[in-house]
């Protein structure tokens, strides 16, 4: 009864979120919407996202496309889907969450042992890709991080770097790089900045001042957070021009993922973050602009407290003696590129050191 009881929840749910004859992306679980998911065409190319009300673009052709998000499991749907009157759905991504035992050791450092990934598609061919892995350490009293690089591969697109060679004194159009963590987490930021929510809703808009910029959606059954933010809702969309050559943002996404907790969150809870932009880039003699996107991601493989000795040993330890990086990543916390990237990456780029 209970489980038919909950399809029936579920499903008046998902009716009632698509009367206006807006297909949307949801939550398979919780029927909430998924804000700033990214589309893949066949080739790799983002062909369009959801908005902050998880609505998905009618104007694609009818050809198979990947739906990408940082906490779900990607889908390989019909574009044709997004014009009907019915929703599509995703799993959420599975995740592995330890979490530190309370002792009574000062916890002085937060300490977080992560993989991140960073690549860049220009034009819709992958132009670079960063990955490694990093050990974070911050200060709980003073806010401060610092980073400790384990192992970093790079890897670019020769063929296109080689075209922007062939003009002499070429502006790098390289956005990929190494995260780095600042004091506060997105949510602990958003708040400093006086973005506000509804603390007692599971699915809040993100508000500053009454104009959204995302959304707070808290899964109770899996205890987890997730902050979707648009950075350039209370920003202007100005070009900047250096040398001739000029920039414009179009779209700023970033999202955060947190083990839920009703009184704050702090790195500790971090379980990983995505940024995602876009930016057209052209010089004034070019007949055309250039789309660069760039993905960055960040995945927490463990988490711990420490105390300051703590932190210097095991800090001396790493220098001493540098770890061997595993590079086929933990499925539990990072899930695997979108097939289409992943055949780019292999084909056309080569490792650069």
């Amino acid at each position: 009864m209970h489980i038919k009881a909950l399809i029936i929840v579920l499903s008046s749910l998902f009716a009632s979120l698509n009367v206006s004859g807006q297909a949307v992306l949801l939550d398979k679980t919780t029927g909430q919407r998924i804000s700033y998911a990214q589309i893949l065409n066949s080739k790799g190319a983002v062909v369009g996202t959801t908005d902050a009300d998880g609505n998905l673009p009618r104007h694609l052709p009818d050809e198979v496309v990947t739906i990408q998000h940082i906490a779900y499991q990607s889908k390989s749907v019909n574009a044709s889907l997004f014009r009907k009157d019915a929703p599509v759905a995703l799993a959420p991504a599975c995740y592995r969450l330890n979490t530190a035992t309370a002792t009574a050791k000062k916890r002085e450092y937060i300490h977080l042992t992560t993989y991140f990934r960073s690549y860049q598609l220009n034009d819709s061919c992958m132009k670079y890709y960063r990955d490694g892995y990093l050990d974070f350490f911050i200060d709980t009293k003073h806010k401060d991080a610092e980073r400790l690089v384990i192992s970093v591969r790079n890897f670019q697109n020769d063929s296109l770097i080689g075209r922007d060679k062939e003009r002499a004194g070429t502006l790098v159009d390289k956005y990929i790089y190494t995260p780095a963590l600042d004091g506060l987490t997105l949510i602990e930021a958003l708040k400093k900045e006086g973005w506000q929510y509804d603390a007692d809703s599971t699915d809040s808009r993100l508000l500053l001042n009454g104009m959204p910029g995302g959304a707070i959606r808290i899964d109770t059954a899996r205890s987890v957070l997730r902050v979707e933010y648009d950075a350039l809702a209370s920003k202007r969309k100005a070009p900047k021009t250096l040398f001739g050559y000029t920039t414009r943002l179009e779209n700023h996404y970033q999202t955060e993922s947190y083990i839920y907790r009703p009184q704050r969150q702090s790195y500790m809870d971090l379980i990983n973050r995505q940024s995602y932009r876009k930016l057209f880039f052209s010089h004034k003699k070019d007949p055309r602009e250039q789309m660069v996107e760039i993905f960055d991601e960040l995945y927490v493989l463990r988490r711990e407290y420490m105390t300051k000795d703590e932190m210097k040993s095991y800090k001396k330890a790493a220098k001493t003696n540098p770890s061997q990086a595993e590079w086929k990543s933990d499925g539990a916390a990072a899930p695997p590129l979108a097939p289409q990237l992943e055949r780019m990456l292999e084909s056309n780029l080569s490792r650069v050191e």
